[in-house]
């Protein structure tokens, strides 16, 4: 079996946020939270703030491009109107950055339900550009009540508010990661890098199609939770994460996708297709991993590369040292009709519309 362990590692590495990206995010997103905890009015209102969303979660893939941040209104209650909360976060926010859409360079852009808040790199670097996502919450029982994308309904007294936690979310998230069951490799818990591998996977595969990365991830976390991702390398780990998923998927053309927390059908919901075909093209990935499993060193990278395309960084899986990009050893005798071919059998075929960065 080909595990690839040191090129691998280094794929870790490269769909992980860090360096010059995670000091700039840090220090966005505590300039955004310290700005709006210090208004008077979001104060009387109980405002606290915490950060959601993969970033939070650390299974983001690199270059990552947004940073959620939870607003949560204490004192408020889902009796209270979404458009006055939304009207107050941007009047403090476009008072600061500007307004984007109004012609004067601003960096606030007014989203369904939240506001973006642009962080352009000066250097006009796009691997170290990103956004931050302000999203109003106030609590409903255990959980919290965001604004209904459709605004039409925010006068609805019954439908304005949307029930979610993804506090909860991240709460769970973590104690994957560190349950003393969970898959390790050597004494790293597996899962948040394998599900970081699995959204760069999907990136390169899906592209904008649906489903997109969230519900990739929701559905490695059901499948992990489950206790049936098995292996003790990154390469046995991200094929039975794969083919796990894959299965998932097919279910979910019938149900939908549960919420990880809330257990109902997660929104908006997917067509029964895009549910087979995005378990299709997943099943035949790790069919392909799986060959590569078998295969030895040279052509197993190839096979892999292929699996994980490329990112702003370059090659996800770097080649193993006396391969060449062919899969074939340095010097080798490279002719067509060599035994075994280099091209990963079934990737042509794969029904993804969206197959990229090969």
């Amino acid at each position: 079996m080909e595990a690839l362990g040191n090129e691998f590692a280094q794929a870790v590495r490269n769909v992980t946020i860090s360096g010059d990206k995670e000091k700039r995010a840090i220090a966005a997103h505590t300039e955004v939270r310290e700005l709006l905890e210090a208004d008077e009015e979001l104060c009387d209102w109980g405002i606290d703030t915490i950060l959601i969303g993969s970033y939070a979660r650390q299974t983001a893939r690199y270059p990552g491009k947004d940073v959620d941040v939870f607003l949560r209104f204490k004192n408020l209650t889902v009796r209270h109107s979404p458009e006055k909360v939304y009207n107050a976060v941007e009047r403090v926010l476009v008072d600061r950055y500007g307004l984007k859409d109004d012609g004067s360079g601003g960096r606030v852009t007014r989203q369904p339900r939240s506001l973006k808040i642009d962080f352009p790199d000066p250097d006009d670097q796009f691997e170290v550009s990103f956004s931050i996502d302000a999203v109003p919450a106030v609590p409903w029982g255990e959980h919290w009540g965001i604004p209904n994308r459709d605004r039409d309904l925010w006068s609805n007294d019954e439908k304005r508010w949307i029930r979610t936690n993804p506090v909860k979310f991240a709460d769970d998230t973590k104690a994957l990661s560190i349950a003393t069951w969970s898959p390790t490799v050597g004494e790293v818990n597996a899962y948040r890098p394998v599900v970081r591998l699995l959204r760069q996977v999907r990136h390169v595969h899906i592209g904008e199609e649906r489903p997109g990365g969230l519900f990739t991830e929701v559905a490695a976390h059901h499948v992990w939770s489950d206790r049936i991702v098995t292996g003790s390398t990154w390469a046995e780990l991200l094929t039975s994460t794969m083919e796990q998923v894959a299965k998932r998927f097919d279910d979910c053309a019938d149900n939908g996708l549960p919420d990880p927390v809330l257990g109902t059908p997660m929104k908006p919901a997917l067509d029964s297709w895009q549910w087979t075909t995005a378990a299709q093209g997943l099943n035949r990935l790790a069919e392909q991993a799986h060959e590569a499993l078998g295969s030895e060193r040279c052509r197993a990278a190839k096979m892999w590369r292929e699996i994980l395309g490329t990112n702003e960084r370059g090659q996800v899986l770097p080649l193993p040292e006396g391969c060449d990009a062919d899969g074939f050893p340095v010097g080798a005798v490279t002719a067509v009709s060599a035994v075994g071919s280099n091209d990963p059998r079934g990737f042509a075929a794969l029904p993804w519309p969206a197959r990229r960065h090969r």
